[in-house]
């Protein structure tokens, strides 16, 4: 009889992004289990809030005191204030790769906390703003599964709709982001 392995394989890394101009750091776990789809999602503490440092250092001394390794990879920029700037002006040029990242970041803090996450439901209109900014990103030009179907660079048309859809998404998101995230200085939990 063959045995599946379902031990959640988890890997965690830093994950940089700016707010309210300030660049701060959280704690993304990967879960690597080819017979499991879970979704990734960031590290939630004991008491439901996200755990965020103003470093990559006071991040990893977290990491350490909590018993988690993170994985020694740069992290990319998830520029929040660049989309809440689009927000302000939500018909100027959308970035896609700024609004995809900051989607995808929001389903991975709705899902640890069990949140409703409208960007992560499932619709016509949902799933297509979707596919324009992860084509946007024009990231995999040329890829017959990941890249855009025409093989060529894409740049979308966005409908009225589509817009205010996105508009009312990454505000959510953003929503979330706030209310869950917490500040940690490492130093006060070595005095307490």
């Amino acid at each position: 009889m063959l045995h599946l392995n379902m031990e959640k394989i988890k890997k965690y890394y830093a994950c940089w992004f700016r707010l309210n101009q300030a660049d701060k750091y959280l704690i993304w776990i990967d879960k690597e289990n080819p017979e499991i789809d879970e979704p990734e999602e960031v590290f939630v503490n004991e008491q439901g809030r996200i755990p965020v440092f103003t470093s990559e250092t006071e991040l990893a001394r977290y990491a350490e005191l909590i018993g988690v390794e993170i994985e020694n990879q740069e992290p990319g920029l998830i520029n929040f204030d660049a989309v809440e700037e689009w927000l302000q002006e939500p018909n100027s040029y959308i970035d896609c790769p700024e609004c995809l990242n900051a989607w995808n970041l929001f389903i991975d803090v709705a899902y640890p906390l069990k949140l409703t996450f409208n960007g992560d439901k499932l619709n016509r209109l949902r799933n297509r703003i979707y596919d324009k900014l992860f084509w946007g990103n024009n990231d995999f030009v040329g890829c017959p599964n990941l890249g855009h179907p025409s093989g060529d660079y894409y740049f979308p048309e966005w409908s009225p709709a589509e817009v205010r859809k996105l508009v009312k998404i990454l505000k959510q998101g953003l929503k979330l982001f706030r209310r869950y995230t917490v500040e940690v200085q490492v130093s006060a939990i070595f005095t307490d």
